[in-house]
């Protein structure tokens, strides 16, 4: 028996002993597997051409840019406002340095926007390049081009890679360091749970969210271990301690260097203590479940387990990889459910937080087509067939994307079901020995199942009424999955472009504690205007009128917050000279002007020093 089929040493060979043992093989070439790692490098720019989907998300955040501001000048927001923001923990954004630290090494290497899409095309390749091996290694090659389509061309990840969120960061990590959990590589088992281990760590570190989300994700995968491999399992477990030690001793130094704050530990925490009190609870949170039948794609998350549970059921012995993205996917989503039904953590109902959820769902999705198809794997041509139908779905949704708005009844759940009838349907197909119909059935199934995952993740949330007990459902827009694919962001570039240039306008602080407040259209509100105002924490550092119209609160709030700076920018500058005047009793000094361009957005901006407030002294 040879080492490789029977993991036995290799006997002792005198010279000459080779050719005895086996005739002699030509040099295997590399090249078909540098082509695939190419391939597989490449894969994300491909589908987003093929695909064209939309590179940057609209704006639907409270603050859209308060991480954008860390990103680009992340010194300047803790000089001017380090003492501002302790009361209520406003500086957790700086805390996300998991998302943060790569952020700002891109910015600084590329600029602005090149440096958001070289970050996002870091992301997509830490998700689904460990997506492919896996589904590589469990069904084959084309298993692994499906499982890239399901990952870089899934509505949720799309939307969170295209803001400045950090759930950007999370959604890639988290389906990364599962896929290298589930590995199954008994040689390099330690180094894909080492890998695994700076993932969950850098999640954690991004969000908070992630920290039941990585919690679920160890809680599983212990569970399983101790179920069917409990060899070596200590070993593993320190390995991924020490993955998570290492990876957050390195995030402080490259925070300390590159935020100039490296104490994110204690940030976080108090972030955790301020969110958790009562009062902002209340503020954040619903009381009631009466908003969750309105949203769809929160159907998808059990109709993918249902999926899944449908395609194993009497499969007989499942490989420890299967069963390990299985239970993962079902922990996450209990424990979501819990801290959104019973808890006080709205994991669901905002979607930039119900998204982390969706890396785990993506990856028993891709494992769930894979299973379905391996009757095909001994066709050439028809075990390419999942991949194909994944290509052709989106591309069908994209010639006309007007999915009507429906909540759970009666549209979701139809669609719910049909999903996992469609999974009973192509594993009853795979039964079928006919030379057409076996792929034929099986890629009808596969079409009614991706189609319907795909309708339920972008139906748009239907218009009801006020609902009892429910606060940040209803006052947070909903996601713009519907776009996502097909969409454009040419606006939302420009946007980001022009809104990173503010701070090199207003230039850096020139002492401790020297505030700017801005003063802008809140009465128009909305994009592109909240983008601008998000570069400084927006309503909080802004007056509560537009340009010219200095109100009593105005006032009131200048005396309070005595800021050396006050920021004007709209996108016509005829109200500025008003403003000027208004702020006559502040001693106002017009110290520079500029308009911000990058293709049809034009942004006007006035930097207006006040005189009592501007410490010259501590300038010097």
């Amino acid at each position: 028996m040879s080492a490789v089929s029977g993991g036995l040493a290799p006997a002792k060979r005198g010279p000459g002993a080779a050719g005895l043992l086996r005739p002699p093989t030509p040099a295997r070439t590399v090249w078909p597997r540098v082509a695939e790692a190419l391939g597989v490098a490449l894969s994300p720019a491909v589908v987003a051409v093929v695909l064209r989907l939309r590179l940057m998300a609209p704006i639907d955040l409270p603050d859209p840019a308060m991480h954008t501001a860390y990103i680009v000048d992340p010194r300047d927001v803790y000089t001017r406002y380090a003492a501002v923001y302790a009361a209520a923990a406003r500086l957790r954004e700086g805390a996300r340095v998991g998302f943060l630290v790569p952020a700002r090494l891109s910015y600084l290497a590329f600029g602005a926007v090149h440096g958001f899409f070289v970050l996002r095309y870091a992301f997509a390749l830490v998700a689904v390049v460990p997506v492919y091996l896996l589904l590589r290694r469990l069904y084959g090659p084309p298993a692994g081009v499906a499982g890239i389509l399901i990952a870089a061309a899934s509505p949720v990840l799309v939307t969170a890679w295209g803001t400045d969120y950090p759930d950007s960061a999370v959604v890639s990590y988290a389906l990364g360091a599962i896929a290298c959990l589930a590995m199954p590589s008994p040689h390099r088992r330690r180094a894909w749970l080492a890998a695994a281990g700076l993932l969950l760590t850098l999640a954690v570190w991004s969000h908070g969210v992630a920290v039941p989300l990585a919690a679920a994700t160890l809680a599983a995968y212990l569970g399983v271990r101790v179920i069917r491999e409990r060899d070596g399992l200590a070993a593993d477990l320190a390995v991924l301690a020490g993955a998570a030690a290492a990876m957050t001793g390195l995030l402080v130094l490259a925070s300390a260097a590159l935020l100039g704050h490296g104490n994110f530990i204690a940030a976080t925490w108090q972030a955790y203590r301020y969110m958790s009190q009562p009062i902002m609870v209340a503020a954040s949170h619903s009381s009631s479940w009466r908003w969750a039948p309105y949203v769809a794609y929160l159907l998808v998350p059990p109709a993918a387990l249902l999926a899944f549970a449908a395609t194993f059921i009497r499969r007989g012995a499942l490989p420890t990889a299967v069963w390990l993205v299985g239970v993962i996917a079902a922990f996450q989503l209990a424990v979501y459910a819990w801290l959104q039904f019973f808890g006080s953590v709205e994991t669901l109902e905002q979607h930039y937080l119900s998204s982390t959820l969706w890396p785990s769902v993506l990856l028993v999705s891709a494992v769930t087509i894979g299973e379905l198809a391996r009757p095909l794997a001994a066709r050439p041509l028809a075990r390419w067939l999942p991949a194909v139908v994944l290509l052709v779905v989106p591309l069908a949704y994209e010639a006309d994307p007007h999915v009507p708005a429906f909540g759970w009844a009666p549209a979701g759940l139809v669609l719910a079901v049909i999903i996992v009838a469609a999974a009973l349907a192509a594993r009853a197909a795979g039964k079928l020995t006919g030379p057409m119909s076996l792929p034929a059935a099986t890629g009808l199934a596969l079409i009614a199942l991706a189609g319907a995952a795909l309708v339920l993740t972008v139906a748009p949330v239907p218009a009801h009424p006020p609902l009892p007990g429910t606060l940040s459902a209803s006052a947070d827009p909903p996601p713009a999955y519907a776009s996502a694919l097909g969409g454009s962001a040419a606006v939302y570039i420009d946007t980001y472009q022009v809104a990173a240039e503010l701070p090199a306008f207003v230039g850096p602080a020139t002492y401790q504690g020297e505030q700017l407040l801005m003063w802008w259209p809140v009465s128009q509100g909305g994009f592109p205007y909240r983008e601008y105002a998000g570069m400084y924490h927006g309503l909080f550092n802004s007056l509560h009128s537009d340009p010219g119209e200095l109100t009593v609160a105005d006032r009131r709030m200048l005396k309070l917050r005595r800021p050396a700076e006050v920021l004007l920018f709209a996108r016509s500058a005829a109200s500025f000279p008003a403003a000027l005047r208004a702020l006559s009793a502040f001693r106002p000094d017009l110290m520079r002007t500029t308009t911000l361009r990058s293709g049809p957005v034009v942004l006007h901006a006035w930097l207006i020093r006040l005189g009592p407030y501007f410490h010259r002294a501590a300038a010097a």
